[in-house]
């Protein structure tokens, strides 16, 4: 008999509320879990990942790009969408291909929106922005406004009926239109290192976030509720934005992810296209 795998797995949650229909029942104790949550923005969940600080987490898809051979990837999970996404957002002050020669400020937050956006750019729009790092919403309040800028997640939510902004880019929305696939946004990843430490016992654990998804489905209206409370969107914009959100990693998720690993590659972003490493003991949940 092997010795007992370390106590609690360290699980990353993105401090976003894309993430609240599958980690609320784990918060509230409806479904009991062995995880220690650690939050925090899709970069620096990358950066955690990247150092083994964590076990596994949901990461931006193009952090597994990067160092596949460090992960596998959990099946029957992701954050994508299959059309308008809402929370990934490009606002421009003139039409969105008038931007050539202008600055378009990106978050730092999530380095797949900002490399998507420029793969848009590119092969779809024709366009040549300067990208600038910074946040949009301190830019914003010192009265800085950049031709355009790149919003993520519940600042988006917050940002995306700007006045000053009136033309406005889904990134979803724009990939799905363009290619007829789904984009996925981040994937949960575990480490390697990890099936080896916890020797064989990591399935009920990662059955967990199955069920856990199973429930944030079942029950939007709690979910919506309680993210109501944050103050970012009302009931009715948060079950819009829930209703164009998938969390599924099926084939069609597969293909885009595919897709969307070959374009890395065309812009310079990863050297070759990464295999999709599902963990396989998984395979077969729903």
């Amino acid at each position: 008999m092997g010795p007992s795998p370390p106590t609690g797995l360290k699980l990353g949650k993105i401090g976003f509320l894309n993430v609240l229909p599958i980690h609320y029942p784990l918060e509230r104790g409806i479904l009991p879990h062995p995880f220690q949550i650690v939050s925090g923005a899709p970069a620096h969940l990358n950066e955690l990942m990247a150092r083994g600080d964590l076990d596994l987490s949901v990461v931006s898809s193009i952090e597994y790009a990067r160092h596949h051979e460090r992960y596998y990837i959990l099946p029957n999970l992701s954050i994508s969408c299959r059309g308008p996404v809402r929370s990934v957002v490009l606002m421009s002050r003139v039409p969105v291909g008038e931007l050539s020669g202008k600055k378009v400020l990106v978050s730092a937050e999530s380095h797949t929106s900002v490399a998507l956006l420029r793969i848009l750019f590119r092969f779809r729009l024709g366009v040549q922005a300067e990208f600038e790092v910074g946040n949009c919403s301190r830019e914003l309040s010192h009265e800085r406004y950049p031709a355009a800028f790149l919003a993520i997640g519940d600042e988006a939510l917050r940002l995306r009926t700007h006045a000053l902004y009136p033309h406005m880019l889904d990134l979803g929305e724009a990939w799905h239109s363009w290619t007829g696939l789904p984009f996925v946004f981040a994937l949960w990843i575990l480490q390697r290192d990890a099936v080896e430490r916890w020797n064989g016992q990591l399935e009920p654990a990662l059955d967990t976030l199955i069920r856990a998804k199973r429930w944030g489905a079942d029950h939007l209206d709690s979910v919506c509720r309680e993210a109501s409370r944050r103050g970012v969107l009302g009931y009715r914009g948060l079950y819009e934005y829930y209703r164009c959100l998938r969390y599924d990693l099926g084939d069609e998720e597969l293909e885009g992810l595919r897709l969307f690993y070959r374009f890395l590659m065309d812009i310079g972003e990863i050297g070759a296209e990464p295999p999709l490493d599902l963990f396989s003991s998984l395979a077969g949940a729903a």
